[in-house]
Protein backbone atom coordinates (compact mmCIF):
# COMPACT_ATOMS: atom_id res chain seq x y z
CA UNK A 1 0.00 0.00 0.00
CA UNK A 2 1.39 3.41 -0.90
CA UNK A 3 2.04 6.11 1.68
CA UNK A 4 -0.59 8.37 0.17
CA UNK A 5 -3.25 5.66 0.07
CA UNK A 6 -2.45 4.61 3.59
CA UNK A 7 -2.73 8.16 4.86
CA UNK A 8 -6.02 8.72 3.04
CA UNK A 9 -7.51 5.54 4.53
CA UNK A 10 -6.14 6.38 7.96
CA UNK A 11 -7.69 9.83 7.71
CA UNK A 12 -11.05 8.39 6.68
CA UNK A 13 -11.14 5.85 9.49
CA UNK A 14 -9.93 8.34 12.07
CA UNK A 15 -12.55 10.77 10.79
CA UNK A 16 -15.22 8.11 11.27
CA UNK A 17 -13.96 7.48 14.79
CA UNK A 18 -13.98 11.17 15.67
CA UNK A 19 -17.34 11.63 13.96
CA UNK A 20 -18.88 8.94 16.15
CA UNK A 21 -17.19 10.29 19.27
CA UNK A 22 -18.52 13.79 18.67
CA UNK A 23 -21.97 12.90 17.33
CA UNK A 24 -22.69 10.84 20.44
CA UNK A 25 -21.88 13.65 22.91
CA UNK A 26 -23.94 16.11 20.86
CA UNK A 27 -26.86 13.68 20.48
CA UNK A 28 -26.67 12.60 24.11
CA UNK A 29 -26.45 16.20 25.28
CA UNK A 30 -29.44 17.18 23.13
CA UNK A 31 -31.45 14.41 24.80
CA UNK A 32 -30.03 14.81 28.32
CA UNK A 33 -30.43 18.59 28.30
CA UNK A 34 -34.17 18.20 27.85
CA UNK A 35 -34.45 15.47 30.51
CA UNK A 36 -31.92 16.58 33.15
CA UNK A 37 -31.93 20.35 32.55
CA UNK A 38 -28.94 22.69 32.76
CA UNK A 39 -28.22 21.83 36.41
CA UNK A 40 -28.22 18.06 35.87
CA UNK A 41 -26.00 18.22 32.81
CA UNK A 42 -23.83 20.78 34.55
CA UNK A 43 -23.25 18.49 37.56
CA UNK A 44 -22.04 15.66 35.36
CA UNK A 45 -19.84 17.95 33.25
CA UNK A 46 -18.30 19.51 36.35
CA UNK A 47 -17.52 16.10 37.89
CA UNK A 48 -15.98 14.85 34.65
CA UNK A 49 -13.87 18.01 34.39
CA UNK A 50 -12.47 17.31 37.89
CA UNK A 51 -11.69 13.68 37.05
CA UNK A 52 -9.97 14.73 33.82
CA UNK A 53 -7.16 16.30 35.86
CA UNK A 54 -6.47 12.97 37.58
CA UNK A 55 -6.65 11.09 34.26
CA UNK A 56 -4.04 13.52 32.99
CA UNK A 57 -1.83 12.73 36.01
CA UNK A 58 -2.24 8.98 35.53
CA UNK A 59 -1.37 9.17 31.82
CA UNK A 60 1.72 11.36 32.43
CA UNK A 61 1.97 12.42 28.78
CA UNK A 62 1.89 8.81 27.51
CA UNK A 63 -0.57 9.48 24.71
CA UNK A 64 1.93 11.72 22.91
CA UNK A 65 5.14 9.96 23.96
CA UNK A 66 3.75 6.46 23.42
CA UNK A 67 2.53 7.24 19.89
CA UNK A 68 5.81 8.83 18.90
CA UNK A 69 8.15 6.19 20.35
CA UNK A 70 6.04 3.13 19.49
CA UNK A 71 5.86 4.34 15.86
CA UNK A 72 9.66 4.01 15.70
CA UNK A 73 9.38 0.37 16.89
CA UNK A 74 6.44 -0.68 14.72
CA UNK A 75 8.57 -3.16 12.75
CA UNK A 76 10.25 -4.60 15.87
CA UNK A 77 7.72 -6.70 17.81
CA UNK A 78 10.18 -7.52 20.59
CA UNK A 79 11.12 -3.87 21.10
CA UNK A 80 7.49 -2.78 20.84
CA UNK A 81 6.43 -5.39 23.41
CA UNK A 82 9.09 -4.33 25.90
CA UNK A 83 8.27 -0.64 25.41
CA UNK A 84 4.53 -1.28 25.89
CA UNK A 85 5.12 -3.15 29.14
CA UNK A 86 7.36 -0.35 30.38
CA UNK A 87 4.58 2.13 29.71
CA UNK A 88 2.06 -0.07 31.54
CA UNK A 89 4.36 -0.36 34.57
CA UNK A 90 4.80 3.40 34.76
CA UNK A 91 1.06 3.86 34.31
CA UNK A 92 0.27 1.45 37.17
CA UNK A 93 2.25 3.64 39.59
CA UNK A 94 0.81 6.93 38.31
CA UNK A 95 -2.74 5.53 38.41
CA UNK A 96 -2.39 4.63 42.09
CA UNK A 97 -1.04 8.11 42.81
CA UNK A 98 -3.87 9.74 40.85
CA UNK A 99 -6.54 7.77 42.73
CA UNK A 100 -5.01 8.62 46.09
CA UNK A 101 -4.93 12.33 45.26
CA UNK A 102 -8.50 12.27 43.95
CA UNK A 103 -9.80 10.64 47.13
CA UNK A 104 -7.90 13.21 49.18
CA UNK A 105 -9.46 16.03 47.14
CA UNK A 106 -12.95 14.58 47.70
CA UNK A 107 -12.34 14.62 51.47
CA UNK A 108 -10.57 17.95 51.89
CA UNK A 109 -12.03 20.21 49.16
CA UNK A 110 -15.45 21.40 50.43
CA UNK A 111 -16.83 22.13 46.98
CA UNK A 112 -16.32 18.51 45.87
CA UNK A 113 -17.97 16.65 48.74
CA UNK A 114 -21.43 16.88 47.21
CA UNK A 115 -20.17 15.27 43.98
CA UNK A 116 -18.76 12.06 45.50
CA UNK A 117 -20.97 9.53 43.60
CA UNK A 118 -20.39 11.26 40.26
CA UNK A 119 -16.66 11.53 40.88
CA UNK A 120 -16.35 7.84 41.80
CA UNK A 121 -18.26 6.74 38.69
CA UNK A 122 -16.26 8.98 36.38
CA UNK A 123 -12.96 7.97 38.02
CA UNK A 124 -13.17 4.45 36.54
CA UNK A 125 -11.82 6.11 33.40
CA UNK A 126 -8.51 6.69 35.22
CA UNK A 127 -7.81 2.94 35.18
CA UNK A 128 -9.36 2.13 31.81
CA UNK A 129 -7.58 4.83 29.81
CA UNK A 130 -4.14 3.67 30.96
CA UNK A 131 -4.71 -0.02 30.33
CA UNK A 132 -6.31 0.77 26.96
CA UNK A 133 -2.97 1.79 25.37
CA UNK A 134 -4.62 3.92 22.72
CA UNK A 135 -1.19 5.22 21.76
CA UNK A 136 -0.18 1.69 20.64
CA UNK A 137 -3.00 1.45 18.10
CA UNK A 138 -2.29 4.94 16.80
CA UNK A 139 1.42 4.18 16.45
CA UNK A 140 0.80 1.05 14.36
CA UNK A 141 -1.94 2.93 12.46
CA UNK A 142 -4.80 0.56 13.32
CA UNK A 143 -7.35 3.27 12.56
CA UNK A 144 -9.90 0.88 11.07
CA UNK A 145 -10.06 -1.08 14.33
CA UNK A 146 -10.16 2.12 16.41
CA UNK A 147 -13.03 3.51 14.33
CA UNK A 148 -15.19 0.35 14.33
CA UNK A 149 -14.62 -0.24 18.04
CA UNK A 150 -15.54 3.34 18.95
CA UNK A 151 -18.66 3.36 16.78
CA UNK A 152 -19.86 0.12 18.43
CA UNK A 153 -19.60 1.57 21.93
CA UNK A 154 -21.19 4.85 20.88
CA UNK A 155 -24.25 3.02 19.57
CA UNK A 156 -24.48 0.85 22.70
CA UNK A 157 -24.27 3.94 24.89
CA UNK A 158 -26.81 5.88 22.85
CA UNK A 159 -29.27 3.00 23.18
CA UNK A 160 -28.61 2.92 26.93
CA UNK A 161 -29.23 6.65 27.18
CA UNK A 162 -32.62 6.41 25.47
CA UNK A 163 -33.64 3.40 27.57
CA UNK A 164 -32.45 4.38 31.04
CA UNK A 165 -32.31 8.19 31.28
CA UNK A 166 -35.99 9.01 31.58
CA UNK A 167 -36.31 11.75 34.24
CA UNK A 168 -34.36 14.46 36.08
CA UNK A 169 -33.23 12.00 38.78
CA UNK A 170 -31.18 9.87 36.36
CA UNK A 171 -28.01 11.95 36.70
CA UNK A 172 -25.87 9.02 37.90
CA UNK A 173 -27.15 6.83 35.07
CA UNK A 174 -26.16 9.51 32.59
CA UNK A 175 -22.65 9.58 34.09
CA UNK A 176 -22.33 5.78 33.73
CA UNK A 177 -23.42 5.92 30.09
CA UNK A 178 -20.89 8.64 29.30
CA UNK A 179 -18.22 6.51 30.97
CA UNK A 180 -19.12 3.48 28.82
CA UNK A 181 -19.07 5.59 25.66
CA UNK A 182 -15.68 7.20 26.31
CA UNK A 183 -13.76 4.48 28.18
CA UNK A 184 -15.46 1.18 27.32
CA UNK A 185 -13.37 0.71 24.15
CA UNK A 186 -10.20 0.61 26.24
CA UNK A 187 -11.21 -2.79 27.63
CA UNK A 188 -11.25 -4.20 24.09
CA UNK A 189 -7.91 -2.49 23.43
CA UNK A 190 -6.25 -4.38 26.27
CA UNK A 191 -7.67 -7.74 25.17
CA UNK A 192 -6.83 -7.11 21.51
CA UNK A 193 -3.25 -5.97 22.24
CA UNK A 194 -1.99 -9.59 22.17
CA UNK A 195 -2.28 -9.50 18.37
CA UNK A 196 0.51 -6.91 18.22
CA UNK A 197 2.67 -7.33 21.33
CA UNK A 198 3.70 -10.20 23.60
CA UNK A 199 3.08 -10.08 27.33
CA UNK A 200 5.99 -11.82 28.98
CA UNK A 201 8.42 -11.06 31.75
CA UNK A 202 11.69 -9.43 30.68
CA UNK A 203 14.94 -9.66 32.67
CA UNK A 204 14.98 -5.89 33.09
CA UNK A 205 12.91 -2.83 32.13
CA UNK A 206 14.37 0.52 31.06
CA UNK A 207 12.02 2.71 33.04
CA UNK A 208 14.39 5.56 33.82
CA UNK A 209 15.05 6.62 30.22
CA UNK A 210 11.35 7.32 29.66
CA UNK A 211 10.84 9.55 32.68
CA UNK A 212 12.43 12.77 31.45
CA UNK A 213 10.55 13.00 28.11
CA UNK A 214 7.36 11.85 29.85
CA UNK A 215 7.68 14.61 32.43
CA UNK A 216 8.14 17.20 29.68
CA UNK A 217 5.06 15.93 27.89
CA UNK A 218 3.18 15.73 31.19
CA UNK A 219 3.93 19.39 31.82
CA UNK A 220 2.60 20.09 28.33
CA UNK A 221 -0.53 18.01 29.04
CA UNK A 222 -1.09 19.90 32.31
CA UNK A 223 -0.98 23.25 30.57
CA UNK A 224 -3.27 22.03 27.77
CA UNK A 225 -5.73 20.65 30.32
CA UNK A 226 -5.68 23.91 32.25
CA UNK A 227 -6.77 26.04 29.33
CA UNK A 228 -9.19 23.51 27.79
CA UNK A 229 -11.00 22.18 30.89
CA UNK A 230 -10.38 24.93 33.43
CA UNK A 231 -13.31 27.00 32.18
CA UNK A 232 -15.90 24.34 33.19
CA UNK A 233 -14.16 23.75 36.52
CA UNK A 234 -13.99 27.43 37.45
CA UNK A 235 -17.55 28.02 36.27
CA UNK A 236 -18.70 25.24 38.58
CA UNK A 237 -16.92 26.70 41.59
CA UNK A 238 -17.75 30.36 40.88
CA UNK A 239 -21.21 30.24 39.25
CA UNK A 240 -22.75 26.81 39.86
CA UNK A 241 -24.04 23.85 37.85
CA UNK A 242 -26.53 25.76 35.70
CA UNK A 243 -23.80 28.02 34.27
CA UNK A 244 -21.69 24.94 33.48
CA UNK A 245 -24.69 23.40 31.71
CA UNK A 246 -25.25 26.49 29.54
CA UNK A 247 -21.54 26.75 28.75
CA UNK A 248 -21.44 23.06 27.82
CA UNK A 249 -24.33 23.59 25.41
CA UNK A 250 -22.46 26.49 23.80
CA UNK A 251 -19.11 24.76 23.47
CA UNK A 252 -20.33 21.31 22.35
CA UNK A 253 -20.83 22.00 18.66
CA UNK A 254 -17.72 24.17 18.34
CA UNK A 255 -15.60 21.39 19.85
CA UNK A 256 -17.32 18.81 17.65
CA UNK A 257 -16.41 20.78 14.53
CA UNK A 258 -12.82 21.24 15.74
CA UNK A 259 -12.52 17.51 16.40
CA UNK A 260 -13.71 16.68 12.89
CA UNK A 261 -11.40 19.22 11.27
CA UNK A 262 -8.32 18.01 13.17
CA UNK A 263 -9.20 14.28 12.88
CA UNK A 264 -7.07 13.64 9.81
CA UNK A 265 -4.13 15.46 11.36
CA UNK A 266 -4.00 13.01 14.26
CA UNK A 267 -3.08 10.24 11.81
CA UNK A 268 0.01 12.17 10.73
CA UNK A 269 1.97 11.80 13.99
CA UNK A 270 3.33 8.27 13.35
CA UNK A 271 3.99 9.04 9.66
CA UNK A 272 5.79 12.32 10.46
CA UNK A 273 7.81 10.56 13.16
CA UNK A 274 8.85 8.02 10.53
CA UNK A 275 9.83 10.73 8.01
CA UNK A 276 11.90 12.53 10.66
CA UNK A 277 13.66 9.30 11.67
CA UNK A 278 14.42 8.58 8.00
CA UNK A 279 15.48 12.21 7.36
CA UNK A 280 12.92 12.56 4.54
CA UNK A 281 12.64 16.33 4.84
CA UNK A 282 10.95 17.04 1.50
CA UNK A 283 8.15 14.53 2.13
CA UNK A 284 7.80 15.98 5.63
CA UNK A 285 7.31 19.55 4.41
CA UNK A 286 4.90 18.52 1.66
CA UNK A 287 2.75 16.64 4.16
CA UNK A 288 2.80 19.52 6.65
CA UNK A 289 1.73 22.06 4.01
CA UNK A 290 -1.17 19.82 3.02
CA UNK A 291 -2.20 19.41 6.66
CA UNK A 292 -2.34 23.19 7.16
CA UNK A 293 -4.31 23.87 4.00
CA UNK A 294 -6.86 21.09 4.46
CA UNK A 295 -7.59 22.39 7.95
CA UNK A 296 -7.85 25.97 6.71
CA UNK A 297 -10.16 24.80 3.91
CA UNK A 298 -12.73 23.45 6.37
CA UNK A 299 -12.22 25.63 9.45
CA UNK A 300 -12.87 28.99 7.78
CA UNK A 301 -16.37 28.23 6.38
CA UNK A 302 -17.23 26.30 9.56
CA UNK A 303 -16.38 29.35 11.67
CA UNK A 304 -18.49 31.63 9.49
CA UNK A 305 -21.44 29.24 9.45
CA UNK A 306 -21.42 28.59 13.20
CA UNK A 307 -21.29 32.31 13.94
CA UNK A 308 -24.35 32.95 11.79
CA UNK A 309 -26.32 29.90 12.98
CA UNK A 310 -25.45 29.88 16.71
CA UNK A 311 -28.99 30.63 17.93
CA UNK A 312 -30.54 28.02 15.64
CA UNK A 313 -28.01 25.35 16.64
CA UNK A 314 -28.55 25.95 20.37
CA UNK A 315 -32.33 25.81 19.90
CA UNK A 316 -32.11 22.60 17.88
CA UNK A 317 -29.65 20.69 20.05
CA UNK A 318 -30.41 21.98 23.54
CA UNK A 319 -33.94 23.36 23.58
CA UNK A 320 -35.43 26.77 24.34
CA UNK A 321 -34.35 26.66 28.02
CA UNK A 322 -30.73 27.07 26.80
CA UNK A 323 -31.53 29.98 24.44
CA UNK A 324 -29.16 32.38 26.25
CA UNK A 325 -26.25 30.08 25.32
CA UNK A 326 -26.53 31.30 21.70
CA UNK A 327 -24.47 34.39 22.53
CA UNK A 328 -21.89 32.24 24.34
CA UNK A 329 -21.56 29.98 21.31
CA UNK A 330 -21.15 32.99 19.02
CA UNK A 331 -18.34 34.32 21.22
CA UNK A 332 -16.62 30.93 20.99
CA UNK A 333 -16.72 30.56 17.19
CA UNK A 334 -13.24 32.07 16.55
CA UNK A 335 -11.70 28.96 18.15
CA UNK A 336 -12.83 26.98 15.10
CA UNK A 337 -10.15 28.73 13.01
CA UNK A 338 -7.65 29.25 15.83
CA UNK A 339 -7.36 25.74 17.26
CA UNK A 340 -6.58 23.81 14.03
CA UNK A 341 -3.45 25.90 13.47
CA UNK A 342 -2.07 25.31 16.96
CA UNK A 343 -2.99 21.60 16.75
CA UNK A 344 -1.00 21.15 13.54
CA UNK A 345 2.01 23.04 14.92
CA UNK A 346 2.12 21.51 18.39
CA UNK A 347 0.84 17.98 17.92
CA UNK A 348 1.54 17.17 14.29
CA UNK A 349 4.90 18.94 13.96
CA UNK A 350 6.58 19.58 17.30
CA UNK A 351 5.64 16.25 18.95
CA UNK A 352 7.21 14.11 16.17
CA UNK A 353 10.21 16.48 16.16
CA UNK A 354 10.66 16.07 19.90
CA UNK A 355 10.26 19.83 20.50
CA UNK A 356 8.36 19.45 23.78
CA UNK A 357 9.80 22.68 25.20
CA UNK A 358 8.22 24.75 22.42
CA UNK A 359 4.87 23.04 23.01
CA UNK A 360 5.16 23.66 26.74
CA UNK A 361 5.91 27.35 26.18
CA UNK A 362 2.80 27.95 24.08
CA UNK A 363 0.47 25.89 26.25
CA UNK A 364 1.73 27.44 29.49
CA UNK A 365 1.05 30.90 28.09
CA UNK A 366 -2.43 29.67 27.14
CA UNK A 367 -3.02 28.27 30.63
CA UNK A 368 -1.92 31.47 32.36
CA UNK A 369 -4.06 33.56 30.01
CA UNK A 370 -7.09 31.32 30.56
CA UNK A 371 -6.81 31.29 34.36
CA UNK A 372 -6.26 35.05 34.63
CA UNK A 373 -9.12 35.92 32.27
CA UNK A 374 -11.45 33.41 33.95
CA UNK A 375 -10.78 34.95 37.36
CA UNK A 376 -11.53 38.42 35.99
CA UNK A 377 -14.50 37.63 33.75
CA UNK A 378 -16.45 34.67 35.19
CA UNK A 379 -17.62 36.40 38.41
CA UNK A 380 -19.25 39.16 36.34
CA UNK A 381 -20.13 37.56 33.02
CA UNK A 382 -20.49 33.84 33.95
CA UNK A 383 -20.43 31.56 30.89
CA UNK A 384 -19.89 34.48 28.48
CA UNK A 385 -16.81 35.47 30.46
CA UNK A 386 -15.52 31.90 30.27
CA UNK A 387 -16.07 31.96 26.49
CA UNK A 388 -14.05 35.18 26.09
CA UNK A 389 -11.28 33.70 28.27
CA UNK A 390 -11.18 30.57 26.10
CA UNK A 391 -10.86 32.55 22.88
CA UNK A 392 -8.09 34.73 24.35
CA UNK A 393 -6.23 31.66 25.66
CA UNK A 394 -6.43 29.83 22.32
CA UNK A 395 -5.36 33.01 20.56
CA UNK A 396 -2.32 33.30 22.82
CA UNK A 397 -1.34 29.67 22.11
CA UNK A 398 -1.68 30.18 18.37
CA UNK A 399 0.34 33.42 18.45
CA UNK A 400 3.26 31.61 20.09
CA UNK A 401 2.91 28.71 17.62
CA UNK A 402 2.95 31.18 14.72
CA UNK A 403 6.20 32.67 16.02
CA UNK A 404 7.87 29.31 16.63
CA UNK A 405 6.89 27.66 13.36
CA UNK A 406 8.94 30.27 11.50
CA UNK A 407 12.09 28.60 12.84
CA UNK A 408 11.35 25.42 10.85
CA UNK A 409 8.96 26.27 7.99
CA UNK A 410 8.33 29.15 5.61
CA UNK A 411 5.19 30.86 6.97
CA UNK A 412 4.56 32.52 3.60
CA UNK A 413 4.16 29.10 1.99
CA UNK A 414 1.84 27.91 4.74
CA UNK A 415 -0.47 30.94 4.36
CA UNK A 416 -0.08 31.40 0.60
CA UNK A 417 -3.68 30.36 -0.14
CA UNK A 418 -5.26 31.38 3.17
CA UNK A 419 -7.03 34.45 1.71
CA UNK A 420 -8.82 32.20 -0.81
CA UNK A 421 -10.71 30.40 1.94
CA UNK A 422 -12.02 33.66 3.42
CA UNK A 423 -13.06 35.01 0.02
CA UNK A 424 -14.91 31.76 -0.72
CA UNK A 425 -16.69 31.96 2.66
CA UNK A 426 -17.96 35.54 2.21
CA UNK A 427 -21.37 34.56 0.71
CA UNK A 428 -22.26 32.43 3.78
CA UNK A 429 -23.74 35.27 5.91
CA UNK A 430 -25.85 36.45 2.97
CA UNK A 431 -27.13 32.91 2.35
CA UNK A 432 -28.07 32.48 6.03
CA UNK A 433 -29.92 35.84 6.10
CA UNK A 434 -31.84 34.89 2.95
CA UNK A 435 -32.73 31.51 4.49
CA UNK A 436 -34.13 33.31 7.56
CA UNK A 437 -36.42 35.34 5.30
CA UNK A 438 -37.72 32.13 3.74
CA UNK A 439 -38.43 30.33 7.04
CA UNK A 440 -38.26 31.08 10.76
CA UNK A 441 -38.10 27.38 11.73
CA UNK A 442 -34.53 26.53 12.75
CA UNK A 443 -34.46 23.12 11.03
CA UNK A 444 -35.84 24.42 7.72
CA UNK A 445 -33.51 27.42 7.84
CA UNK A 446 -30.44 25.21 8.40
CA UNK A 447 -31.52 22.74 5.70
CA UNK A 448 -31.63 25.64 3.23
CA UNK A 449 -28.54 27.54 4.36
CA UNK A 450 -26.01 24.77 4.92
CA UNK A 451 -26.11 22.90 1.56
CA UNK A 452 -26.26 26.11 -0.47
CA UNK A 453 -23.34 27.57 1.53
CA UNK A 454 -21.26 24.42 0.97
CA UNK A 455 -21.91 24.44 -2.79
CA UNK A 456 -21.10 28.15 -3.12
CA UNK A 457 -17.95 27.84 -1.02
CA UNK A 458 -16.42 25.02 -3.03
CA UNK A 459 -17.56 26.53 -6.33
CA UNK A 460 -15.66 29.72 -5.49
CA UNK A 461 -12.59 27.71 -4.42
CA UNK A 462 -12.72 26.04 -7.83
CA UNK A 463 -12.94 29.42 -9.61
CA UNK A 464 -9.95 30.60 -7.53
CA UNK A 465 -8.07 27.49 -8.71
CA UNK A 466 -7.12 26.54 -5.18
CA UNK A 467 -4.52 23.78 -5.71
CA UNK A 468 -5.56 21.67 -2.71
CA UNK A 469 -9.22 21.70 -3.74
CA UNK A 470 -8.32 20.89 -7.35
CA UNK A 471 -6.04 18.04 -6.22
CA UNK A 472 -8.81 16.44 -4.20
CA UNK A 473 -11.38 16.86 -6.97
CA UNK A 474 -8.98 15.20 -9.41
CA UNK A 475 -8.39 12.34 -6.99
CA UNK A 476 -12.16 11.82 -6.55
CA UNK A 477 -12.64 11.93 -10.31
CA UNK A 478 -9.91 9.34 -10.86
CA UNK A 479 -11.32 7.06 -8.19
CA UNK A 480 -14.85 7.31 -9.56
CA UNK A 481 -13.48 6.62 -13.06
CA UNK A 482 -11.70 3.50 -11.82
CA UNK A 483 -14.87 2.24 -10.14
CA UNK A 484 -16.89 2.97 -13.27
CA UNK A 485 -14.48 0.98 -15.47
CA UNK A 486 -14.54 -1.87 -12.98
Amino acid sequence: MTTKTSLVKNGIFNGLKVLSSVIFPVASFAYAARILGDSGVGRVTFARSIVSYFIMLAMLGMNYYGTREAAKLRDDQEGLSRFSQEMLLINAVTTLAAYFLMLAAMVFVPGLQGYAPLLLISSVAIVLQGMGMEWLYQAIEEYRYIALRSILFQFISLAGLLLFVRNADDVLTYAVILLVASSGPYVLNFVNARKFIRFRRYPYYEIKKHLKPLLWLFAMAVSIELYTVLDSTMLGFLQGDAAVGRYTAAVKVNKMVNSLITATGATLIPRLSYFIAQNKIEQLRTLVNKAFNYMFMFSVPACMGLFMLSDEIILLFSGSSFASAGLTMRILTPIVVIIPFSVVVNLQIFVPMGRERLILLSTMIGAITNFTCNMLLIPRYAENGAAVATVLAEGAVTAVCFKNIGKFYDRKKIFRHYYQYWIAAMPIPIIVLLARNISTHCVVEMCIAIPISVLCYFAILGMEKNPYFIENMARLKNQSGIRHKT
